[in-house]
């Protein structure tokens, strides 16, 4: 219990120092004249990366609130467990590739991205068959959770895949 609510206030202030600085950034951009050329792809590119982040951000929130709802239940079956947790790596590994590329300005490092984000979606499949085959029973909750990360995890893989497209756009017209 305490790892857990030391574990999500410390992702709430992370979120929160996140938005604040992707404020300064949206507001240090627009001040003054007329951009020159190059600060022109960095606005439309920023203010595409900082869209995304806010939903990554308020995806996290929701997550969050999920742990909060399941502190009382039983942990999720081992069946469960595993591919779940499967999703959680390999989107939080797309993020970091993201963020990665958004650094490096690689414009082709971005296209393994693609194929992971397939690799999400095979597993969030794979999960769904085990819930509805109806071979060993699953509680009505834990169908409904299951399938609400999966979803979310689905989300933040698509958002990882925007933020890569719009690094490849900064790179291609900087």
């Amino acid at each position: 219990m305490a790892t857990l609510e030391g574990a999500a206030m410390a992702a709430e202030k992370a979120l929160s120092e996140l938005r604040e600085r992707i404020e300064e950034d949206a507001a240090g951009v627009l001040r003054g004249g007329s951009p020159k050329v190059s600060d022109r792809h960095a606005i439309v590119v920023g203010v595409h990366v900082g869209s995304e982040v806010e939903c990554l951000a308020d995806l996290v929130e929701q997550l969050l609130r999920l742990a909060w709802s399941r502190q009382s239940t039983a942990p999720w079956p081992d069946r469960l467990r595993v591919p779940l947790h499967g999703m959680g790596a390999v989107a939080l590994a797309m993020l970091a590739k993201a963020a990665d590329l958004l650094e490096s300005e690689d414009a082709e490092a971005g296209a393994d991205l693609l194929t992971t984000s397939h690799e999400v979606g095979q597993r969030q499949r794979l999960l769904y068959e085990l819930l509805l085959s109806g071979a060993e029973p699953v509680a009505a909750g834990d169908i409904a959770d299951a399938t609400l990360l999966a979803c979310h995890y689905q989300r933040c893989a698509g958002h990882a895949v925007s933020i890569a497209r719009h690094a490849a756009l900064f790179t291609a017209t900087a």
